[in-house]
């Protein structure tokens, strides 16, 4: 006769089942737990491409669990050296990760020198390559077309290393306080788009190009002329103003100040002069589709070509803003 377990019985049996699944998890792993021996082999010296330093990128693992070898090879040993440099690991600080990973290593078959040297692989960028990323740089940022670039040097300390992967860099110009022909640039490398290294550079150059100039002294206020000016190359590095590169530029304008002879225009030496003036009288032009509307005005402040001038409507004795076209007329908002 069968006997039927009883209600207690049915109800932990399946707990107890769980509470013992659960507690092979909790045990630390050790070699008795596994089918056979976990073998731990590594050379005197091993290279990784890596910034962090895994077990498995220097140690051969074997076990027939895949489960175990994946967590022993993901056990962090620490950081890599930079790159072209390497790393003495000591055979006891990897026993140290493993028992601080849960790992109980008694019984496993290890096979590890005293110290394990980890070198860290580099791809090495020599002073006539970046020289080459300097130049191409200038060369392809010329300010104009027409601009002459002559690199006359380029002065960097030393090759660099490194790690291998995905290089890209880029040139930066640094800030110049005055003129002068060295030049200080920095080349930014990155590696697999992470910034890696900054390189100080010093490039001696000039970049000619033709600006405008003072053919004879230009008096304060005075018209400029097309026979007042000349075109001259001139090494535009360095400058803190944008030097004036066509003639067409600044004829007709006016000197704000005294310009003396051969002296390189820009454009806080020059100025629109002013097409109205106070007590002029304008015409007063108000437009909005097919209707327009004039009348005479008075000008009540000096104003340049497209600036706003305030008017005095002689019909209805009335100020108002108005925005000087060519002095004749000025126009208001209807």
């Amino acid at each position: 006769m069968q006997t039927k377990p009883s209600f207690m019985t049915r109800v932990f049996r399946p707990f107890a089942a769980l509470m013992a699944a659960l507690s092979m998890y909790a045990l630390p792993v050790t070699a008795s737990s596994v089918s056979s021996p976990v073998s731990l082999h590594a050379a005197e010296k091993v290279e990784t491409n890596s910034a962090e330093i895994l077990l498995g990128q220097i140690v051969t693992i074997g076990t027939p669990s895949e489960a175990l070898k994946s967590r022993l090879a993901a056990i962090r040993i620490g950081r890599a050296a930079a790159a072209g440099q390497a790393r003495n690991i000591s055979r006891d600080y990897i026993l140290l990760r493993l028992r601080q990973s849960g790992i109980d290593h008694k019984g496993f078959d290890i096979r590890l020198p005293p110290k394990i040297q980890v070198q860290r692989s580099a791809i090495r960028i020599t002073r006539e390559e970046m020289e080459m990323m300097v130049r191409d740089h200038f060369l392809t940022t010329a300010p104009s077309d027409e601009a002459q670039v002559n690199i006359t040097a380029v002065r960097i300390k030393e090759d660099i290393l490194l790690p291998r992967g995905e290089i890209s860099h880029d040139v930066e110009r640094g800030h110049q306080s005055a003129p002068s022909r060295m030049l200080p640039v920095a080349i930014i490398f990155k590696v697999d788009g992470r910034r890696e290294r900054k390189v100080p550079v010093l490039v001696s150059l000039e970049v000619l190009q033709s600006v405008v100039v003072s053919r004879r002294p230009i008096p304060r206020l005075k018209i400029i002329t097309p026979d007042d000016v000349t075109l001259r190359p001139v090494n535009v590095i360095g400058r803190g103003e944008r030097m004036i590169g066509s003639i067409e530029e600044v004829v007709g304008k006016r000197a704000r100040r005294a310009i003396s002879m051969g002296a390189e225009l820009h454009p806080g030496l020059i100025e629109w002069p002013p097409v109205v003036k106070k007590g002029d009288r304008v015409t007063i032009v108000a437009e909005s589709g097919h209707l327009r509307i004039t009348t005479t005005g008075e000008v009540k402040t000096t104003g340049k070509v497209g600036q706003q001038v305030r008017v005095l409507n002689l019909d209805s004795q009335k100020s108002i803003m108005a925005q000087d076209v060519d002095g004749h007329p000025v126009r208001v908002s209807f």
